[in-house]
């Protein structure tokens, strides 16, 4: 018997999250802080067009910088993506059960996503990351109703694509050889000290004008971002059907077999990463195609094990009470926590702020991102002891649910 249509579909409540998934968009918070600090805090976009990394060569900062490379760049975005995917499932399969035509609120939910998103880029910063989850989570609809298999080869075909194209820019690029002669070397140098003089000491408007300008040298690079997205929607997706969230226990073995996979497939790819990174003098060097190649064979795969051995630690009591105490209310509260980090970077290091952009180093890098990742433990604590969302979340609701949906569940005191 079918079961009859709702009057209002209403957000999660407290009772029906599923505590893993806070826990690790809590760890992809941090991880994502610590690879955007560099992009916050310096040219760095134009910098590795140019060869240059745009800090010291001290150890401290030699060693921090290749600790994020290893071990952060491209695998907390995306995590962050997989649980995307994730999310987008079990957001359907709650409305469904219901017996809601859930897709029109995904759609709001999108639509919404979209505006902050916009707003975030082009008035905060350049490197948002929601507008792309916006436009992409319209496409997972096509695949909502997909089996695992066909999910997986979705995810392996799509990262394929991807990291094919690299290497073979790479090989093209050894063949060309192009060279940057010493005069356009001269012009891209003064072009990087520039933008950090308006990045430290601009006003809101000019920095806005440059925020523009940047985002469109990135645009065409954002279009291999959205292929490491979508292979993390379908991994995502493909995993929540599987049942590895949702009944772990009796996934623990094939979840081992996941991580070790995952670990391997990594390595190598962190290998040739790694030589890309070593020999790259420019972004038309073929080393520079090596290196992103590699990070694009590494980021899903490392993330993928990241989250199978979150999964594995979690099984021990005494560490989940600890993660969910901690670590849970920064996850409850992913999006005000995301626009939150860009509020307190660019406060720190734009002209309009305290203008230190250019002036942090790697290691410095890590240590803010330590501080303000402590700060948003912190605050998330309380606020959650407090009320049911975060700010950002509760706005986010209410523009896709309607204040009917509020009313039922809205920013007001936890019982």
């Amino acid at each position: 018997m079918q079961q009859p249509k709702q009057h209002h579909f209403v957000p999660t409540a407290a009772d029906e999250r599923i505590v893993t998934l806070d826990i690790i968009r809590a760890f992809a918070l941090f991880g994502i802080l610590l690879v955007n600090m560099r992009f916050f805090s310096t040219p760095a976009i134009q910098a590795e067009m140019l060869g240059s990394s745009f800090s010291s060569n001290n150890l401290l900062d030699t060693v921090s910088t290749w600790f994020i490379f290893i071990f952060a760049e491209v695998k907390f975005v995306s995590m962050f993506s997989m649980l995307f995917g994730i999310g987008f499932l079990l957001f359907m399969e709650r409305g469904e059960e219901k017996g809601i035509d859930v897709k029109k609120f995904f759609k709001r939910r999108l639509l919404v996503l979209l505006m902050f998103g916009l707003i975030h880029i082009f008035f905060f910063w350049y490197g948002d990351i929601l507008t792309f989850y916006a436009v992409l989570g319209f496409l997972l609809f096509f695949m909502k109703g997909k089996q695992p298999r066909s999910l997986k080869k979705a995810a392996i075909i799509t990262w394929s694509i991807i990291v094919t194209f690299f290497m073979l820019m790479a090989s093209f690029m050894f063949f060309a050889q192009i060279e940057t002669n010493s005069e356009q070397q001269a012009l891209m140098e003064n072009e990087v000290n520039r933008i950090a003089e308006v990045y430290s000491q601009g006003t809101f408007v000019e920095i806005l004008q440059q925020r523009i300008n940047d985002i469109s040298i990135i645009a065409v690079g954002n279009i291999f971002l959205f292929g490491v997205i979508l292979t993390m929607f379908f991994f995502g997706m493909y995993f929540w059907k599987t049942g590895i969230f949702t009944n772990t226990v009796d996934n623990l073995g094939r979840i081992r077999r996941i991580a070790k996979r995952m670990l391997m497939v990594g390595v190598l790819g962190l290998i040739l990463a790694s030589l890309g990174k070593l020999f790259i003098d420019g972004a038309d060097s073929p080393w520079y195609f090596v290196k992103y190649g590699g990070l694009f064979i590494s980021g899903p795969s490392i993330s993928i094990f990241y989250v199978m051995s979150i999964l594995l630690l979690l099984q021990n009591k005494n560490r989940l009470v600890k993660a969910t105490t901690f670590l849970q209310p920064v996850g409850k509260m992913a999006l005000t926590n995301y626009l939150m980090q860009t509020l307190l970077c660019t406060t720190i290091f734009y002209g309009y702020g305290l203008g230190l952009f250019g002036s942090i180093g790697p290691f410095g890098g890590i240590l803010m991102t330590v501080g303000i990742y402590s700060l948003q433990i912190v605050y998330s604590y309380y606020w959650m002891k407090r009320f049911r969302f975060g700010p950002m979340e509760w706005l986010w609701r209410r523009l896709t649910y309607g204040k009917n949906a509020v009313k039922v569940q809205g920013l007001q005191k936890a019982q």
